[in-house]
């Protein structure tokens, strides 16, 4: 930092451009957050709705960014709701090839107002912008944050172009340019570095017009660096991914057969695009000697070819990709599938992602249940009854290890879950949305009330189930028979429609109340069987114990998967039907 700052004071040339690039990125900082206020999230309002087929993707992906100005801001959201589950890895393709092109939009505005005098905008856009940002309402900051945004975008632009300008009487960047293929190659390869560094594919493209205008560089190697901008904004979606699931990098690599397919294509053929783009020109009426222009529509061409190759292509860069990238084998410990950070501030994804963590927290649940009580999930989800189940299935001697299966499996999705949502609830101020993340706070804690319950009737389970005396087996039977057909019936929950789910779900309101008479009917049978001399007092008790346990966890089980299957809409016709 501080040979950066010495170097910006000795060459203070090279410090209006430098100022000119900050200035910019903090006016697409600004635009970003200021489009964000509008109806909880632009993305977020339309993203399921805008994107079931492939050109829909695409074009979503292109309108978004051109508003936004953003293809950084698109590709990481695009990722994040990838991640949980919310779009497949066909529709994230689509956005992101989409969000390439309507990148492009920024060239032909830099080009617009490189050819302007737009400084005397900047100030009064920035002034109303901070005037409007500091009202109470939000719509009003939102506006506010735009318009900061774009006057600080028109600042930095015209300091890049001054900078330029004025660096040229001491640096001649002409002498670097370099004739034939190997010019191109070297620009691209600084195209692609600049957007590394600065994140940004629209600040380097304003450097790259503003040299190109003050004749630094010469028009091919202009057309090379603008190249490389594709190459180097994958990036941002790469950092991205590293903190997403394995479909998040999925979609990161898909970014990058996208950039790097299309710039390998383009260097194979660059004088023939040249001439292509010169042929393009005319036809529009745009002048030859218009490099700036021409600089802009090449942009523009090539993200456009690679749309037309790759779309079509989009199931089979899928099959690949899920072919060669596979999540790492980890048994140790399980991680949350749904849950990003960057989903927090975009309160009703948030919460459709935390239904999807708490469908795996209850996945998890269920697992380990089944398999303490001597079940598998083959059991779980077949149609042949627990009856014939328990008689023709032998029972493992080892026990599971609840502890670790705990640790591993339940405490760090329920921890995740917690954390996520407390984070969520930051952001909203709507009663009917804080309530619904607090429930999901509550199922998880009854999935791992569920599991802890499991531990302290594993031994007699094991122990009496397997018993010679067929008395004693028989009521551990029962006990591991009830808590498999719970298991299933929440199976079904997954197949059936909406009107159906409802109806179970009443019924499983219905089982809680049955669960609480549980406790006499077993007294009145272990009675019998103690007065018969069938089981021994103190087998008795060990019974009344586990049955109360085993009904504590299907009771929990029941609690959470309420919260997680309870839509609105069951409700609506749950009234509708009483009132018929």
């Amino acid at each position: 930092m501080v040979i950066l700052a010495y170097i910006l004071v000795v060459f203070s040339q090279l410090a209006t451009i430098l100022a000119g690039v900050a200035i910019l990125l903090i006016g697409m900082m600004n635009l970003s957050t200021g489009f964000k206020a509008f109806g909880g999230g632009f993305l977020e309002k339309i993203l399921a709705k805008f994107t079931d087929t492939k050109l829909k993707s695409t074009f979503f992906g292109a309108i978004s960014t051109l508003i936004m100005q953003s293809s950084s801001l698109v590709s990481v959201i695009t990722i994040s709701f990838l991640s949980a589950g919310l779009i497949t890895l066909v529709q994230g393709i689509g956005i992101i090839f989409g969000a390439n092109l309507g990148n492009t939009a920024s060239s032909w505005i830099i080009v617009g107002l490189t050819s302007t005098k737009i400084s005397t905008l900047a100030v009064p856009l920035i002034v109303i912008g901070v005037l409007l940002y500091f009202q109470q309402d939000s719509l009003f900051k939102g506006l506010g944050s735009i318009f900061i945004g774009i006057g600080f975008f028109f600042l930095g632009v015209d300091y890049i172009k001054n900078g330029f300008e004025n660096i040229k009487e001491i640096l001649n960047l002409a002498r670097f340019n370099f004739e034939g293929f190997k010019g191109i190659l070297i620009f691209t390869a600084l195209g692609a570095l600049l957007t590394g560094v600065i994140q940004s594919s629209t600040a380097t493209i304003a450097l790259i017009i503003s040299a190109l205008l003050s004749e630094q560089i010469s028009y091919e190697n202009a057309l090379a660096a603008t190249l490389g901008t594709s190459v180097g904004g994958v990036v941002t979606a790469l950092l991205a991914s590293l903190g997403t699931n394995i479909e998040g990098k999925k979609l990161a690599f898909a970014n990058c057969i996208f950039n790097f397919g299309i710039a390998i294509i383009v260097l194979a053929v660059f004088p023939y695009f040249v001439r292509l783009i010169d042929l393009i020109a005319s036809m529009l009426y745009i002048s030859q000697d218009n490099l700036t222009l021409k600089t802009a529509l090449f942009h523009t061409l090539f993200n456009l070819i690679a749309i037309i190759i790759f779309t079509p292509y989009s199931e089979k860069i899928v099959h690949y990709l899920n072919k060669r990238i596979k999540a790492p084998k980890d048994k140790n410990k399980d991680k949350p599938l749904y849950l990003d950070e960057n989903l927090i501030k975009y309160s009703d994804t948030a919460i459709a992602a935390l239904e999807k963590e708490s469908m795996h927290l209850y996945e998890n649940t269920s697992t380990i249940i089944a398999y303490t009580i001597g079940l598998s999930r083959g059991d779980i989800v077949g149609s042949k009854s627990f009856d014939e189940i328990i008689k023709a299935k032998k029972w493992i001697n080892k026990n599971v290890d609840l502890d670790y299966l705990y640790k591993s499996k339940i405490k760090v999705l329920f921890e995740a879950i917690i954390d996520f949502s407390t984070k969520v609830q930051l952001y909203v101020d709507d009663e009917t949305k804080n309530n619904r993340i607090f429930q999901f706070k509550l199922a998880a804690k009854h999935l791992s009330e569920a599991s802890k319950n499991l531990k302290i009737i594993q031994s007699n389970m094991k122990k009496y189930a397997n018993s010679n005396n067929p008395d004693l087996a028989s009521q551990y039977h029962f006990m591991r028979i009830n808590l498999g057909e719970l298991l299933r019936s929440i199976e079904e929950l997954r197949k059936v429609d909406e009107e159906k789910a409802y109806l179970i779900v009443k019924n499983f309101e219905k089982a809680k109340i049955m669960l609480k008479e549980v406790d006499n009917d077993s007294l009145k049978q272990i009675e019998n069987l103690i007065s018969k001399g069938k089981i021994s007092t103190a087998e008795g008790i060990s019974i009344l114990n586990d049955t109360t346990f085993s009904a504590k966890i299907a009771e929990e089980l029941i609690e959470a998967i309420e919260i997680i299957f309870t839509k609105d809409e069951w409700e609506k016709k749950a009234e509708k039907n009483e009132k018929t």
